[in-house]
């Protein structure tokens, strides 16, 4: 992170379930600075991604960096991993782009709310901003109960960052 110019603001709790949200996602390098700035932090992060990107010879090496793939046609599957994680862990940490695409989306994903209320975990926000090289760690985000209003919360939080690619936020 330090020698291609990247930094984080912010820090994580310590000992305590988060399912760590985080966006805008634009663009595969999203993949490369998220990667980079887990292999630099001193946590134990687990993270959801796209099941084609665990292809053979690379699924080992994902899931060793704390990879879950998500298998849409198979979501018992998810279900089973993040059972296995609440099960072994006290304290961890989620991460996920509730985009579910590179692409410009209207509606972000409603996982990560069924998945904080699940595994009993607060919801952290976190930001990653290409135009000054940061990935912002944010406040915890608390559901009101009114889903469409959250999402847009969320979303509205992603519209203080610039993506990779900008019209895709």
């Amino acid at each position: 992170m330090k020698v291609t110019g990247w930094k984080t603001i912010g820090h994580f709790p310590k000992d305590e379930r988060v399912i760590l949200v985080v966006g805008p996602h634009t663009s595969n390098w999203d993949f490369m600075v998220a990667m980079s700035a887990v292999l630099s932090w001193d946590i134990n992060i687990h993270w959801l991604g796209k099941h084609s990107i665990f292809k053979k010879g690379f699924r080992r090496i994902l899931k060793s960096l704390g990879g879950i793939p998500v298998n849409r046609a198979n979501p018992e599957d998810l279900i089973n991993e993040i059972h296995a994680i609440t099960t072994k862990y006290q304290g961890f940490i989620i991460g996920m782009a509730p985009e579910g695409t590179r692409k410009k989306v209207e509606r972000l994903k409603t996982g990560f709310l069924r998945i904080a209320m699940q595994t009993n975990s607060k919801i952290m926000v976190a930001g990653i901003d290409f135009s000054n090289k940061t990935i912002q760690l944010g406040d915890f985000f608390t559901p009101s109960g009114d889903m469409e209003k959250d999402l847009e919360s969320i979303k509205n939080y992603f519209s203080n960052f610039s993506g990779k690619r900008p019209e895709l936020s």
